[in-house]
């Protein structure tokens, strides 16, 4: 029996992405490699991006065996549910609505809380964990804790967040069902792809699930998931192209005049210059629909990390509080007690990240958590 091509290469892949588990040292080489997919990346997000990619590719095979594929088209249901490109748009839908959901989760657990909306979570026991909108772990707490239960030994350098799970409400349980019902509706859009299409969609639904989990909407793999799935809905001629180019050698010059004209027309439409060649304004939408979404999703992240700024003061609340001596070495310029919480207000000095990382270390042990108001003009 002929074994599938990208069996052996998903197979690689999670190979690939155990030894990353198991060794250390190996991914400080591919980090380079894979930072810019995945938002900085660790040593977790790295062996899940590997593992997931192979998992990805092997059950892409499945619509490639006859008997699966006969008996699927034999099935008495609507001709749309047997249309790939119909679960490509349900994934997309569930991947929003899913995403959407932890951020409105994100606000609950802050009224929960009394704290403000625009803040940065950070939760010190058992192990520190932070969360907010911008860069939401909630669901990563949930998957913390599953791992938890099914894992023995964790290597070091393996942040699950589970430390979120004690305070998410009890309805992200059931939102985190959600992605792996949203990795099975992405695994049957991808049947029967052509090789570009089909690795190309294999490494969009990877990274929108590590987004999903790690980072939520705003997160980069899982905006570049929501921009690579509208690349195929709206360009998967082009990336059929490319792969019939290569497969196909008999038919390469009239691909490669096909292509020529599609490039040729996407360049018109990215420089302004739109021909009257006979192109509909159909054609040049499906174009720029992909580039427009990426847009609104990444000025959407930036209005609202420029709208929830706290340029003035920093505002620290600390919850169950004792010992906290160590916060005389900062500027604090007012502070406000109440009945199980302390609030500080910080000078505007500091940038966010380095507060943040030296915060987690002055407040270790000495209370349950702390949520600081972010200011992303600390950066500027």
């Amino acid at each position: 029996m002929k074994i599938n091509k990208y069996i052996p290469f998903g197979i690689i892949l999670i190979i690939f992405g155990t030894m990353l588990f198991f060794l250390s040292g190996i991914d400080q080489f591919i980090r380079p490699f894979t930072q810019p997919l995945l938002m900085g990346s660790s040593k977790g997000k790295d062996i899940l991006f590997f593992v997931l990619l192979g998992i990805t590719m092997i059950l892409s095979t499945l619509g490639d065996n006859e008997r699966i594929r006969r008996y699927f088209k034999n099935l008495h249901i609507p001709e749309m549910l047997k249309d790939k490109d119909f679960y490509l748009k349900l994934s997309l839908i569930l991947l929003l609505f899913t995403a959407i959901d932890g951020i409105v989760m994100e606000f609950y657990l802050r009224n929960s809380l009394g704290i403000d909306w625009n803040t940065i979570l950070v939760i010190m026991n058992p192990s520190e964990t932070s969360t907010s909108i911008l860069h939401s772990h909630l669901y990563k707490g949930i998957f913390g804790m599953v791992l938890g239960m099914l894992l023995t030994y964790i290597p070091a350098g393996i942040h699950t967040g589970s430390s979120l799970s004690a305070y998410t409400p009890d309805l992200i349980g059931l939102l985190f069902i959600l992605i792996p019902i949203n990795y099975i509706v992405m695994v049957i859009s991808l049947q029967r792809r052509k090789a570009a299409p089909r690795i190309f969609l294999a490494v969009a639904i990877t990274i929108s699930i590590i987004g999903l989990i790690d980072g939520g909407l705003f997160a980069t793999p899982t905006i570049g998931g929501i921009y690579g799935i509208l690349i195929l809905m709206y360009n998967n001629e082009i990336l059929e192209g490319f792969s019939d180019y290569i497969t196909e050698k008999d038919k390469r010059d009239a691909i490669k005049s096909q292509l020529n004209e599609e490039l040729v027309t996407i360049k018109s439409v990215l420089s302004g210059k739109i021909r009257d060649n006979g192109k509909s304004l159909k054609k040049y939408l499906k174009i720029l629909i992909p580039h427009i979404a990426l847009i609104i999703i990444i000025v959407l992240r930036f209005s609202i990390a420029f709208y929830g700024a706290c340029p003035d003061s920093y505002e620290l609340d600390v919850a169950n509080p004792h010992d906290l001596d160590g916060l005389d070495q900062y500027d604090v310029l007012n502070l406000t007690e109440h009945e199980n919480k302390t609030t500080f207000y910080l000078s505007n000095q500091y940038n966010e990240m380095e507060l943040l990382n030296k915060l987690a270390i002055d407040l270790e042990g000495k209370c349950d958590w702390y949520s600081l108001s972010w200011n992303i003009y600390s950066y500027l």
